[in-house]
């Protein structure tokens, strides 16, 4: 019989065979670190990378679209929109290609192109919109066209329940993948904060004591203004080293994001009560940015 240390190499919940795109979203496994860390504390990375687009978004993009089609706002050949050529952009357009809906996503003619190949290989669609107007330009113009047609849905990810539920949903999974073993320090990047409130708040109904860090950007323009001692801030020079280094030790590939979390887990360690493990959140695929690591377009846009 394996040990209570050997189940947990790496925490995989129940794989599901499965067409509905809600039962392939989420249910990422936890992989322990294995060479990095004092050895105190047992430092797992939350793999969201693995969910059916590569990132952490699937769960409220498809929170929210699943629950207009259930709520009959929209049906098989309606169309649904955002702004911004993000993560969130990618997985809506994948949602939408898996639900029968079409996907169309307003964002700057400055944006970063680094995720358009991904985007549009769902079947995405892009309007440019106004550099000089900005994301919130871009919002505001999603915003209208959605209210131009009954057949349209504006996915806002900012003041819906359905993505607070997600991150509930996704406390929920760290807590049951890790069964008897106490969650002590929990790791995440920061952009508009939301992830950091929502994750940690959930966690600490089920976990008390917990200590939370987050990560920022120094060179992010969208990363949030909070001062918060919890909040770190670090430099896009810095995460390139973490995360070869990870990639190094490891054999895991990560994005500037998960290497944040990895690095700022590994400095709690020393904080906690040693056998409290600590759970990092890698919130989309390393794959996705090598090649532009010095594309200064780029650089701006890396939390987003």
């Amino acid at each position: 019989m394996a040990t209570e240390t050997q189940s947990l190499e790496n925490t995989n919940p129940p794989v599901y065979k499965t067409g509905r795109v809600d039962l392939m979203v989420g249910k990422t496994p936890l992989r322990r670190l294995k060479s990095m860390g004092q050895g105190r504390c047992p430092i797992f990375i939350k793999m969201e990378n693995l969910n059916p687009s590569g990132s952490i978004r699937d769960r409220y993009i498809a929170e929210i679209v699943l629950r207009a089609m259930d709520a009959q706002s929209i049906q098989v050949g309606d169309e649904i929109c955002l702004a911004g050529l993000n993560d969130s952009a990618v997985s809506a357009s994948y949602v939408a290609s898996k639900l029968g809906l079409r996907c169309t996503v307003f964002t700057p003619e400055s944006s970063s192109k680094r995720l358009l190949e991904t985007f549009e290989t769902f079947g995405g669609k892009i309007v440019w919109t106004s550099a000089a107007a900005g994301l919130q330009g871009a919002i505001k113009e999603a915003a209208k066209w959605a209210r131009d047609g009954i057949d349209r849905l504006y996915v806002d990810g900012y003041r819906r329940q359905a993505v607070k539920d997600s991150y509930r949903y996704l406390a929920m999974e760290i807590i049951e993948s890790l069964e008897d073993t106490p969650l002590g320090g929990f790791t995440t990047s920061v952009t508009t904060g939301a992830t950091f409130r929502e994750v940690s708040r959930a966690l600490r109904q089920m976990q008390a004591n917990l200590e939370v860090r987050g990560a920022k950007l120094e060179e992010n323009e969208f990363a949030t203004a909070e001062e918060n001692p919890y909040i770190s801030s670090v430099t896009l020079a810095q995460l390139w080293e973490i995360r070869d280094e990870i990639s190094e030790k490891e054999g895991i590939l990560l994005g500037p994001k998960g290497a944040a979390c990895v690095q700022i887990a590994l400095d709690l360690e020393a904080e906690l009560a040693p056998g409290r493990s600590i759970v990092a959140l890698n919130p989309d695929s390393g794959q996705r940015y090598i090649g532009w690591e010095d594309r200064e377009l780029f650089r701006a846009n890396t939390f987003a």
